[in-house]
């Protein structure tokens, strides 16, 4: 136990439960501290030994999630009440844990290529992953606000990391300026929702809300705060039309950066977005059912339409991943156990997938820039069979193809908006999935049409020169990064064809009404 004191209050002790409850955040809280003191005293040129360090303190905390897990079968509610161990933090922790340390094997031959090899990526990383973990078990309205201002702070440090890249430079501008806008419409909305209720504990704000169903009185103040809730969240989980900033912060960002932006953050958020409405705000149900459902369709129409059009292959999967919001809000708007299972299945499905499809483009970056044209693509079929292969398999999945993680994630989705009598939310997103498989499959057939002119021989890394005199580029398929995309590659196909690994695990997952 942990004395702690506040001035005007007497010494009191942290209960050694609750700091059980809370552990793994703080394993990776502690471990931004180790990094950046290691950061400090560490020899130069020893940058690998930081990613090591992180990935230590990511393996801890996963273990001890894990070991939660099989602990605690019920709901686990601590630091009187704000924050919940259940098994649904716990499955989105595991989502975030492992798309971390996915990203940090990617980072250090990464960040080396760019020139970005530098200690600050690891513990911005940290903390970032932090606030996540404080988000997935957010049971109070201020822990939610401090769980996704430490989750977006790092990020907009690390969307920026590139300092010489005027792109990235923009994009952290663009991250920063719209992602303050968003956090203040979700304070507001709190703000809203705590003036009505008296409450800021998300079980006690339930019970008040649905003491007013139960009466028959709809708040309209109440209404207002649930509009602005929505509005913050959906700009997190890139929900159009809240997406302004996703296509710019993706290109502009370094490419691994993306891999966990696109990822992670999505999990977290989409974590509080489903405690929130499916639980706390479940009385109220009625009233925002249509406007999170039509979020979700013009989410699925606007990402899979603008997609087509796009020649930056960041850009494609930031539009991609725009369409792939829609399709887990489909699981918001049911506002069910099953809609919600879907969704959280769905999340985990999307980790293999885009950690997969990014973890290609930063293995193909080379020195100075990301691979992202088309054109880079061009022959990879030939010469990196492999990571071609791969990145089919990835691209096939997200478009929902049979035998792959995303089309049971897309069947489970929409069986569950059939079963709940919406319809036409299963109807536009088996449509925009039509719709997906044209650039899906042109990422593919660029990879295997005839490699074209790769321009000047410097833009490579020169492994050896054939007997013609012609510089030939190194395989970029080196080095723990490939373990990556195979494990990511591994589990699209497992899971595609053994749904039931995952799916069962979350028949027993109930959000805490609150």
């Amino acid at each position: 136990m942990i004395a702690v004191a506040a001035p005007g209050y007497p010494l009191h002790f942290v209960p050694a439960g609750d700091l059980l409850g809370i552990l793994p955040i703080l394993i990776v809280g502690g471990g931004a501290v180790v990094v950046l003191v290691w950061d400090l005293i560490r020899p130069r040129g020893q940058e690998v030994w930081l990613a090591g360090l992180t990935g230590l303190f990511l393996l801890a905390a996963l273990g001890t999630a894990i070991g939660q897990w099989v602990a605690n079968s019920g709901p686990i509610v601590v630091f009187n009440g704000a924050y919940a161990n259940d098994r649904f933090a716990l499955f989105a922790d595991f989502v975030v844990l492992i798309t971390a340390l996915a990203v940090v094997v990617l980072s250090p031959g990464y960040l080396r290529r760019r020139g970005l090899a530098e200690g600050e990526y690891y513990i911005l990383l940290l903390a970032s992953v932090a606030g996540m973990l404080v988000l997935d078990g957010a049971l109070n309205l201020i822990v939610v606000f401090l769980g996704i201002e430490l989750l977006s702070i790092p990020l907009y440090v690390l969307a920026g990391f590139a300092r010489d890249d005027q792109r990235s430079q923009e994009g952290a501008m663009k991250y920063l300026l719209l992602g303050g806008f968003a956090s203040g419409f979700l304070l507001y909305g709190m703000a809203l929702l705590y003036g009505e209720t008296g409450h800021t504990s998300l079980t006690a704000i339930h019970a008040f809300l649905l003491r007013d169903a139960t009466a028959g009185h709809v708040d309209p103040m109440v209404l207002a705060a649930v509009g602005l809730l929505a509005v913050g969240l959906a700009f997190k989980v890139s929900a159009a039309p809240f997406h302004w900033w996703t296509p710019d912060v993706y290109q502009g960002s370094p490419a691994v950066v993306t891999t966990f932006m696109s990822v992670a953050t999505k999990v977290a958020a989409f974590a509080v977005f489903l405690r929130l409405f499916s639980a706390t705000l479940a009385p109220y149900r009625a009233e925002w059912t249509v406007p999170i459902a039509v979020v979700a369709i013009i989410s699925m129409i606007y990402g899979n339409v603008v997609a087509v059009a796009q020649t930056s292959l960041k850009r494609l999967l930031a539009y991609s991943g725009i369409a792939q919001a829609g399709y887990i809000m489909i699981g918001v708007a049911l506002g069910r156990p099953d809609g919600t299972q879907a969704s959280l299945y769905y999340l985990a499905a999307y980790a293999f997938m885009n950690t997969g499809a990014f973890a290609v483009v930063t293995i193909l970056s080379r020195r100075g820039e990301d691979c992202d044209r088309y054109s880079e693509l061009a022959g990879l079929g030939r010469r990196e069979p492999l990571l071609a292969g791969l990145m089919s398999l990835f691209m096939l999945s997200l478009a929902g193809f049979p035998l792959t993680v995303g089309f049971f994630g897309k069947f489970f989705l929409f069986s569950a908006a059939i079963h709940d009598g919406q319809l036409a939310l299963a109807i536009w997103g088996i449509l925009t999935s039509a719709v997906s498989l044209f650039y899906y499959l042109r990422v593919i057939l660029k990879m295997y049409a005839p490699a074209a002119d790769v321009g000047p021989v410097e833009e490579f890394e020169v492994a050896s020169v054939s007997p013609e005199g012609t510089a030939v580029a190194a395989p970029t398929a080196v080095g723990p990064a490939v373990l990556v995309v195979a494990l990511a590659g591994a589990g699209t196909i497992v899971l595609g064809i053994f749904p039931a690994l995952i799916y069962t695990l979350l028949q027993g997952i109930s959000v805490v009404h609150g």
